[in-house]
């Protein structure tokens, strides 16, 4: 079977080729050829047995184009011609085929656009044959995998977002109470929606406004009121007229508290309002709608809503690994069973009614809405099968074809008293009561939507009102309640999410010293990101129930460097394992791109453990099946990496640069520089030295600092300038709050930390982008002196600097490093001195230095042309002369390792970390 990306790129391929087909005569045979079996591998004895297949009528015989028989007809049409009359064509089609032939997909093409039904359920999808690419998920059944199409972005979703918040500024002008005005915004959403989707009459809310209400808007908040007030009352038990009393009883505890009343409103409101009610709010998905009114309710919360709808993605990486492919796994085991298959369906549905979900950090809700809409179609499959193999079983028939399940409907039998998965499965924490309020609603409103499936599917009106019992939102903070309060450990089965993205440098004491708590006072988890401390309480509420597992969301800081020590080893400790993870991607947060994991764990080891890699932060993903997955989510066992006081390859050390702690009175810029030399000459000019950080590395910004160690009082006096220099050093550490520092006020010549070289050094940058396949490290040139931005190597040779600047160390620093942001940060301790140096032959290492040289060379060719190193390492532009010597070095390093390169970081990681456990144990 083909991967996903192959498919992407056999699609890719295949636009371009017919990207000029236009007539059906003549190109259509070749097209559906290369569409089903150029981009989806179908077989050639499959696809060409479905041209021009025979369709009898008594007087006549047709040809439908092409056939899948029981999967997919397709009608061609040259390019301009209607596809409404090919529908027709292609419907009429499907009445006149053989039972066992008739097709779930109808798809039409003029060579321009592609219109795909879904003659099972009515779903359609349209799109230009040039973005097939884009839709390539919805023919998945061509590959036997299930349709999983996301929520797509309808122009209403930002048009909506735009008039709530509109309306909720207006409301707070007005001063409507602000802990009401969450509430009233809710419900009216409810209404906005129940009125497009089969709940209320259609127009219903819209005609209440528009003659019930005063055109000042003055009696709105009144007849709102009123409104709520007949929603959350059994009919038998109202004593309103028409047309209050014509409102359906929807109940579920949304309408029960009773909003502010007597607020006078104005005109405007009841215009916005009312505008409101002429969009389609029945093309508002629930998953993007809690997001949305986030963003009208909280303007620092606002985002680009265009980014944000595709979030459902994400969510979806989620709920496939933690749940849905395993119960999806069973649910066709049992369906392939010869015989015993009535009860094997009937406890599969009790099982999913019985589950049990808890996102802690639920905010609007997304993750449970998408959670319960998979939980409810995998629920309508399972009731399609029991009511099948009830039928089969009272008419003694024991065989059952795919076509005729899906065809059967029981007329005498009620769908409704079959559904039996419910919203109260789902239980959230959520610290703002809007938001937990929003969550609430889209649970509902997701809720009716699936019983909109389900009328469409087995063909009965099925609203379910009043509504249910609601999903178990707790208003709290999550970290603080305890989660066996809102569900008990043994009823628990999953918990999912993504709680806060807050880095541990912006963390304020009192959310370190919950961590610390959380951890049983644990003093290094102040160290972790907070998104760690809802990692270790499902750690500790799964020690209650092995049987829960736990799939969440976080920034990848909690996977490198050394959180991912501290973190996992703790949970490891506690008996968790990891059982899946998708490794680095793109995450939009409120409009920013974070890089996140999602990480899958619990205390029962899966048998099966799978990582998702990605080629890039932004693109798709490949499944890779491991036996282990670590703290750094590399397929190995833990590696329990401690920072090390020398390198273990026993080669040359590297260390902190100099740092003056001068208060910048030591420092000079090339003009204070060249004045002072203009005045002093050949006395200070020995004193002048080049002053190197990371900044001045890679840009090539020229600085210098006076180094006056050897400096002699007779020399000091005689240059006053640099006497008002010194004077300004010690004032500044004598009032610096630091005892050391105040120390070195008696010594205001000398650099605090001097670490200044009396040779050449390696320079290494503490920090550098991520973006870079490369840290620029560079040799520099006596008398400069790194600062404590730069680690240095004294003496550094070529190939030490050769094995440094390949991708076998790269790969070892993003994965054992620390983050700073999103940049990557280097260390002794902890990256140069844990990497495992190959083991080279006399020639290896002579090819790895001359390859090192060549590297340098070039880069002085640039230099020459006032290139910088921040230039030159710029992944989009970085010269093709320096990629290859890079290439040619990076191949010749992995030889030595392996004996052959690597594929990707994340082979050359996993490596490393193999080699680093031995050369441990050897030690």
């Amino acid at each position: 079977m083909l991967t996903k990306n192959e498919i992407k790129d056999n699609a890719y391929a295949f636009i371009k080729d017919h990207e000029n087909d236009t007539d059906e005569k003549q190109q259509a045979g070749a097209w559906i050829k290369d569409f089903l079996g150029g981009v989806f591998g179908l077989h050639n004895r499959k696809v060409n047995a479905g041209f021009e297949w025979r369709v009898k009528t008594k007087s006549t015989q047709q040809y439908i184009d092409h056939l899948l028989n029981g999967e997919l007809l397709i009608e061609m049409k040259s390019r301009g011609q209607s596809l409404e009359k090919a529908k027709s064509q292609a419907y009429n089609y499907v009445m006149k085929l053989k039972k066992d032939d008739i097709p779930k997909y109808v798809m039409l093409c003029d060579f321009e656009r592609i219109q795909l039904y879904d003659l099972d359920n009515g779903k359609e999808f349209g799109f230009p044959v040039v973005d097939l690419v884009d839709h390539i998920e919805v023919f998945n059944f061509l590959i036997n995998k299930d349709i999983k199409v996301t929520t797509p972005q309808s122009p209403v979703n930002k048009k909506a977002a735009i008039r709530l918040e509109q309306l909720h500024i207006k409301l707070r002008e007005l001063n409507y109470p602000p802990n009401a005005t969450a509430l009233l915004m809710t419900r009216i959403v409810f209404c906005l929606f129940a009125e497009n989707t089969q709940i209320f009459e259609a127009n219903q809310f819209h005609n209440y406004l528009i003659n019930h209400t005063q055109e000042d808007g003055s009696d709105l908040v009144n007849k709102l009121n009123d409104l709520f007030i007949v929603l959350n009352t059994p009919k038998e038990e109202r004593f309103q007229t028409e047309p209050l009393t014509d409102f359906e009883y929807v109940n579920g505890g949304l309408f029960k508290m009773q909003i502010p009343t007597g607020v006078v409103l104005n005109s405007e409101v009841r215009k916005m309002l009312i505008e409101l009610t002429r969009l389609d709010w029945s093309e508002i998905s629930p998953i993007v709608f809690g997001s949305m009114f986030e963003g009208a309710m909280d303007p620092e919360s606002r985002h680009d809503l265009g980014a944000h709808f595709t979030s459902e993605t994400n969510i979806i990486k989620v709920v496939d690994s933690l749940f849905l492919d395993d119960l999806t796994n069973e649910f066709e085991h049992i369906k392939g069973l010869k015989i015993g298959r009535l009860a094997k369906y009937r406890q599969f549905h009790e099982k999913l009614a019985e589950l049990k979900f808890l996102d802690p950090a639920c905010g609007s809700g997304n993750f449970l809405i998408v959670a319960y809409r998979e939980i409810r179609r995998l629920e309508h499959e399972v009731i399609q099968r029991i009511l099948y193999e009830e039928y089969l079983a009272e008419n003694n028939n024991i065989t059952a074809k795919d076509a005729e399940v899906i065809q059967y409907n029981n007329p005498l039998l009620s769908v409704d008293e079959y559904i039996k998965v419910e919203v109260s499965q789902f239980y959230g924490i959520e610290i703002q009561p809007y938001a937990a309020s929003i969550a609430r609603l889209g649970l509902w409103l997701m809720e009716h939507l699936m019983n909109l499936e389900a009328s469409s599917k087995f063909g009965e009106n099925i609203v379910r009102l009043p509504l249910h019992e609601g999903a178990r939102i707790t208003v709290g903070d999550a970290l603080k309640l305890k989660w066996e309060d809102i569900v008990p450990a043994s009823q628990l089965d999953y918990i999912l999410g993504n709680p806060p993205f807050l880095g541990s440098a912006i963390m304020s004491k009192e959310q370190k010293d919950l961590l610390v708590s959380i951890a049983n006072g644990n003093s290094k988890i102040k160290k972790l990101d907070f998104v760690a401390g809802w990692h270790i309480k499902s750690a500790f509420i799964m020690k209650k129930n092995p049987y829960i597992r736990t799939a969440l969301v976080s920034t990848n800081s909690i996977t490198q460097g050394e959180q991912a020590i501290i973190l996992w080893h703790f949970l490891f400790e506690h008996g968790i394992t990891i059982n899946f993870a998708h490794r680095t991607f793109s995450w939009d947060n409120k409009g920013a791109n974070v890089y996140v994991v999602i990480v899958g764990f619990g205390i029962l080891e899966s048998d099966k453990k799978y990582l998702f890699e990605y080629e890039h932060v932004r693109g798709d993903y490949h499944k890779r099946k491991v036996s282990s997955i670590n703290e750094y989510l590399l397929g190995t066992n833990p590696v329990f990496i401690q920072q090390e006081r020398k390198p273990i390859s026993n080669n040359r050390p590297i260390e902190r640069g100099s740092q003056p702690t001068d208060g910048g009175n030591l420092i000079l810029s090339i003009e204070e520089r060249n004045e002072l030399l203009k005045e002093y000459g050949s006395m200070i000019e020995e004193y002048i030295r080049p002053f190197i950080g990371a900044r001045e590395l890679l840009y090539n910004i020229p600085r210098w600092i006076l180094y006056l160690k050897d400096i002699t009082p007779n020399e000091l006096r005689k240059m006053p300038k640099i006497m008002d220099r010194i004077e300004k050093v010690r004032d500044m550490r004598l009032n610096s709050k630091s005892e050391a520092t105040r120390k070195w006020a008696e010594r205001p010549t000398d650099l605090q930390q001097d670490k200044a070289p009396s040779s050449d050094v390696l320079g290494i940058p503490k920090v550098s982008s991520e973006n870079r396949e490369y840290v620029p490290m560079s040799l520099l040139k006596h008398p400069a002196i790194p600062s404590d931005l730069l680690f240095q190597m004294r003496e550094a040779n070529l190939f030490v600097f050769g094995i440094l600047q390949t991708k076998m160390h790269t790969a070892w620093l993003k994965t054992v490093g620390g983050r700073l942001k999103s940049d990557v940060r280097y260390s002794n301790t902890l990256v140069y001195n844990t990497f495992v140096f190959p083991e080279v032959t006399d020639s290896e290492r002579v090819k790895i230095e001359g390859l090192a040289q060549s590297i340098l060379n070039i880069r002085e060719k640039y230099f020459e042309k006032d290139n910088t190193l921040a230039d030159l390492y710029d992944p989009l532009v970085m010269p093709y002369d320096l990629r290859k010597a890079h290439n040619e070095l990076d191949k010749a390093v992995e030889i030595a390792y392996n004996g052959k390169p690597f594929d990707s970081d994340e082979q050359r990681a996993e490596f490393l970390i193999k080699l680093y456990q031995k050369h441990k144990k050897t030690k």
